[in-house]
């Protein structure tokens, strides 16, 4: 898991591109940069979520 979030942290840092030059930010840059970083983070939560069910199978709830 900790490969994972630093992984994740290279990528999140790594895509945001450099705007300290820029005189302004397209808002077509904006959204895609949030959609990037959101579905990052759904990644992982989803990564964790997954090994977490698969790791303690004796949790699981029998209905």
């Amino acid at each position: 898991m900790q490969a994972t979030q630093l992984m994740m942290f290279g990528l999140v840092f790594g895509l945001i591109p450099n705007f300290a030059h820029a005189h302004s930010i397209s808002p077509t840059i904006i959204v895609l940069s949030a959609t990037l970083i959101f579905l990052m983070f759904l990644t992982v939560y989803v990564v964790y979520k997954i090994r977490r069910s698969l790791s303690n199978p004796s949790e699981k709830n029998t209905d």
